[in-house]
């Protein structure tokens, strides 16, 4: 490493060279780094809503009803030209009306007058139900809302990914316009210079437009992945630019020259980082086995964030260094932090009662697993026009939910039991197919085509199903079951269902098996990479165990205040937030080790906290500031989840290495010293 080390020093120039072309390169290819903003897209494929979705597109040409369009004040005739404006659009596939259902020149009082309220107010307003194509739901929601007029409202599928779309194209700039400042005010805690902090903030800047950039030759990314691959990259691995700043303080104070100062830090804190940036890395990498693809989405574009940081800090950071040496040197200033001696005195003498922490890690651990969750992107912004839209949609017409059924074509006997027992179902209002809209005993031969398509396909009966549940929930769910129970017994093995509920029910079912394995995974390689480090059989059990118990009473507190959660959430920050915190337990361990050999065990813990508390506070509070901005920024309630339970995860990992780790240590100080390899203690006693 020292050659490496001495060949970073002497070629300076050069690598400022080629990474400042990378990054401008980089930077234009974050430009067209396709992002997917459809959720449903990232459902394994072999889920049974995904392959229905497929078959649709096989054999029908439009999709079933993903917006719903109510345009207010029209007559009758005023309606059906409102229906041909909306059918116009380009990317309108069908829309769905009361002229599909009555003769329009009948009057509307001898109509049912449940079919006539699902699509007409009291008042002259209408209601459209619409299939539209969702490959540019912006533009397409933006004219169906000009339709519709201010007065109007437009909700369904279409408004979640338009939503998704906006808020992450607007707020990605603004989350970072404000991390960029905050982190750097926050880094002035642990720097000596004034100058310090711009160079480890333009470092992992860097790293981030490297990571983002090379996002191009990934198929595409997530809508939440480009929402919070940058902040977190930014937040997780700042702490391994200041590992080398500090250690070439060391060797300055030491009387070391500057240039040789600089060789002698990129060797020593290259291990440091190195086991730093593994755990992360291994902790995002354990999201890549989930069946539910996001996680693949998001670990993969996180740990290669992390691999780029640890390229930056070790190669361009050194360079960046050395060609800013005099103006670091210039703008030197005092350390802006106290001592924290004081405080390692009082968490040694106290460190036996925190262990008494550890009593609520039992109860945090059963209350994180009892949370009410949600699978979805979650709520609306509240006060947001596509909030007001939607209350006011579903308070004047009900939920009306579509699914789609899919039978084999042909038997129509069959599908006309089927289609009576679903019309018998509880919560469904409405059952629409080839038999109730033309009549089992018409041939579909005499029909023309273009009114069948939407019903038949040469191998399939579609029937689209209107449901009065939310799109998610035990009664969504409870519902889908009892469809599929009821299909099956008609048609074993042969139907297909699909529709926003069904899909959340089949993501519910791959993410919830998925916690198990990325869990036990990410825990697995954490634990291996700090036995390889350590070369301790114990140390890894404690580190794990006082990062877990963390996460434990992080992800417990949403159910003790009666919040529920967004399960994709939930599943994320348990491996990022051991990826990203176990870092801190790393540092103090290996300062409490090195400390040992030479002092008492509760000299020694005094010592670590004195020295590594500081350290600690500058990540913790970058992290914990990065989950705020998310929180606050952030439109699309699945990542201001994320960025809440983060930013408080930050900070209780932080609490827990300071003031309950120690407590395992002084425990099992003997234990450690006979499991871990070539580690001798002093035997003073206080």
């Amino acid at each position: 490493m020292h050659k490496v080390a001495e060949f970073i020093v002497g070629h300076s120039k050069l690598l400022l060279v080629v990474f400042g072309a990378l990054t401008a390169v980089c930077g234009l290819l974050t430009l067209l780094v396709p992002i997917n903003f459809n959720l449903a897209d990232y459902v394994p494929d072999d889920s049974p809503s995904t392959v229905a979705m497929n078959v649709i597109a096989e054999e029908f040409d439009d999709s079933i009803p993903n917006a719903r369009v109510y345009v207010p004040d029209l007559t009758l005739a005023e309606a059906v030209a409102t229906r041909q404006q909306i059918e116009a659009l380009p990317t309108v596939e069908s829309v769905l009306w009361l002229d599909d259902f009555l003769d329009l020149k009948v009057p509307l009082e001898l109509a049912d007058p449940d079919l006539v309220s699902g699509f007409l107010t009291a008042d002259g307003g209408a209601l459209f139900q619409v299939s539209v194509d969702l490959a540019d739901t912006t533009t397409t929601l933006a004219e169906l809302q000009q339709i519709a007029t201010p007065d109007g409202a437009v909700e369904g599928q279409l408004v979640d990914l338009a939503l998704a779309q906006v808020s992450t194209s607007t707020e990605v700039n603004t989350i970072m316009l404000f991390m960029i400042p905050l982190g750097l005010l926050l880094l002035t805690l642990s720097t000596l210079s004034w100058l310090e902090p711009l160079i480890l903030a333009g470092t992992i800047g860097v790293a981030i437009a490297l990571n983002m950039g090379t996002n191009v030759f990934l198929d595409e990314i997530s809508f939440i992945t480009a929402a919070v691959a940058g902040v977190l990259q930014f937040a997780v691995s700042m702490d391994y630019g200041i590992f080398m700043l500090h250690a070439r303080k060391r060797y300055l104070t030491a009387g070391v020259d500057r240039r040789e100062s600089l060789v002698l830090a990129i060797v020593e804190s290259s291990t440091a980082i190195l086991v730093s940036s593994a755990t992360t890395i291994f902790g995002f990498l354990a999201l890549v086995f989930m069946s539910f693809q996001l996680g693949p989405d998001l670990g993969v574009v996180l740990a290669k964030g992390v691999g780029f940081s640890l390229l930056c800090v070790i190669f361009f950071m050194p360079a960046l260094m050395l060609v800013l040496d005099r103006a670091v040197e210039a703008t030197s200033h005092r350390s802006l932090l106290p001592s924290f001696r004081p405080l390692g005195r009082a968490v040694s003498r106290s460190a036996y009662w925190l262990l008494l922490i550890g009593l609520l890690l039992p109860v945090a651990f059963v209350a994180q697993g009892m949370n009410d969750f949600r699978y979805g992107t979650g709520a609306y912004p509240i006060g947001s026009r596509e909030d007001a839209d939607r209350d006011f949609i579903q308070a004047e017409f009900g939920r009306a939910l579509p699914m789609a059924l899919l039978v084999p074509r042909g038997q129509w006997g069959a599908e006309h039991q089927l289609e009576t027992e679903l019309a018998g179902l509880d919560r469904v209002v409405a059952v629409a197919s080839y038999q109730t809209q033309v009549g089992r005993l018409l041939p579909a031969e005499v029909l023309p085509q273009d009114q069948l398509s939407s019903l038949l396909s040469e191998n399939y009966s579609r029937i689209v199903l209107t449901v009065d549940t939310a799109k998610e929930g035990d009664e969504a769910f409870a519902l889908v079951e009892q469809v599929r129970q009821v299909a099956q017994e008609h048609y074993p093995d042969s139907y297909h269902l699909t529709g926003e509920s069904v899909v959340l029910y089949d993501m519910r079912t791959s993410i919830t098996a998925d916690n198990i394995v990325v869990n036990g995974l990410a825990i697995a390689t954490v634990w291996l990479v700090l036995l390889v480090s350590f070369r301790s059989l114990l140390i890894p059990f404690l580190l794990v165990l006082t990062i877990e118990g963390a996460i434990w009473l992080n992800l417990a507190v949403p159910y003790f205040s009666g919040n529920y959660m967004v399960y994709i959430g939930y599943l994320i920050i348990s491996t990022v937030q051991l990826g990203a915190t176990v870092d801190y337990g790393i540092l103090f361990t290996q300062h409490y080790l090195g400390n040992r050999g030479t002092m008492s065990k509760r000299e020694s813990i005094t010592k670590t906290v004195g020295e590594t508390f500081g350290t600690l506070l500058t990540p913790a509070l970058i992290l914990a500031s990065a989950g705020l901005i998310l929180n606050l920024v952030s439109s699309l309630e699945v990542v201001s989840q994320l960025g809440a339970v983060l930013g408080r995860g930050a900070l209780i990992s932080f609490v827990m290495v300071n003031l309950f780790l120690p407590g395992l240590l002084l425990v099992f100080d003997r234990a450690i010293e006979k499991t871990t390899w070539k580690v001798r203690f002093t035997r003073s006693e206080q």
